[in-house]
């Protein structure tokens, strides 16, 4: 019986060393989620800092064509990647037409000329794209009093919308 104290305070050592390491163990994890939100937060941050350098802008006026049919049949686009964006690969871009109500469709394969496909856009480059409607739907593009919408959107960044109304007796030139 004259030894029980002994077992006790040793208990007591046991005891406490066991909270001491549960403690580390508990902080260190407490600390690697900490580094990892953060490191997460730090991607997001230069992900919309990438996101938000990244767009292309109208640089004047879009200019039309009309053909022998008195149909839309090219729209001159230029647009420019501000200095300090990011590069634009071209062949990234997709440019998106639809007439009146009708559906978007994509053209950018077919119907987009004025640039080379995989050429890289620097930043404070203006690039002139010309749009055709030739055979868009079969039917070409718009007439006299036809709405249409060019949508061109980058790789990353916002689009650029273009929603126009041909005027009556339109024969080529600027459209606002």
């Amino acid at each position: 019986m004259e030894y029980e104290d002994g077992f006790t305070g040793l208990e007591a050592a046991i005891v406490l060393i066991a909270f001491v390491v549960v403690a580390a163990v508990f902080s260190y994890v407490m600390l690697s989620a900490g580094f990892f939100s953060t490191q997460k937060s730090q991607e997001v941050t230069y992900a919309g800092i990438k996101q938000a350098t990244s767009n292309l802008v109208p640089n004047g006026a879009l200019y039309g064509e009309m053909d022998a049919n008195d149909r839309l049949d090219v729209l001159m686009v230029y647009m420019t990647n501000p200095q300090g964006n990011q590069p634009i690969n071209m062949s990234e871009i997709k440019f998106l037409i639809a007439v009146n109500d009708g559906p978007m469709e994509d053209i950018s394969q077919l119907g987009v000329t004025g640039f080379l496909p995989g050429t890289i856009m620097p930043d404070g480059f203006t690039a002139q794209f010309y749009v055709h409607f030739a055979g868009y739907q079969g039917i070409g593009g718009p007439k006299a009093g036809d709405r249409f919408t060019l949508e061109i959107k980058p790789p990353v960044g916002p689009s650029v919308l273009y929603q126009r109304t041909l005027p009556s007796g339109y024969e080529g030139g600027v459209l606002d």
